[in-house]
């Protein structure tokens, strides 16, 4: 094999390695302002639906991916726990419950998709109990 057909070839490998599949998730950085947005979308969207009488909060984010699709996905995996707030109470800072068995984490994955051009954002998956 000549060195011109070597050089082409190992330079496709190289750029699939390190940059992952082009329009697969990619990983995003956790203080981006969309990424935030999303997020606080989805614990807001999670609060509502819950049953729980406490609002809970990210304690970690230990993943984020965005996936370029007809908008954005934005691919969470996140610690949630309860907090000291009361559902309809003054959300000001609502602290995470000091007892671990009362704070209950739990390892998330949550799922928003996002087009802001058409003021569309949604959850499309959410594992918290």
């Amino acid at each position: 094999m000549s060195l011109k057909m070597i050089v082409p070839v190992f330079a496709v490998i190289l750029a699939v390695a390190s940059g992952g599949l082009v329009g697969g998730p990619m990983d995003a950085d956790k203080n981006d302002e969309g990424v935030q947005k999303a997020l606080q979308f989805a614990v807001a969207q999670y609060n509502r639906m819950s049953n729980d009488a406490y609002l809970r909060q990210v304690s970690e984010v230990i993943k984020v991916q965005r996936q370029v699709v007809s908008g954005l996905k934005y691919i969470f995996t996140v610690n949630m726990a309860r907090t000291s707030c009361r559902k309809g109470e003054a959300e000001t800072l609502c602290a995470i419950h000091e007892d671990p068995a009362v704070a209950q984490v739990t390892e998330c994955k949550i799922v928003v998709w996002s087009q802001p051009w058409m003021n569309s954002i949604k959850v499309l998956e959410n594992t918290c109990p």
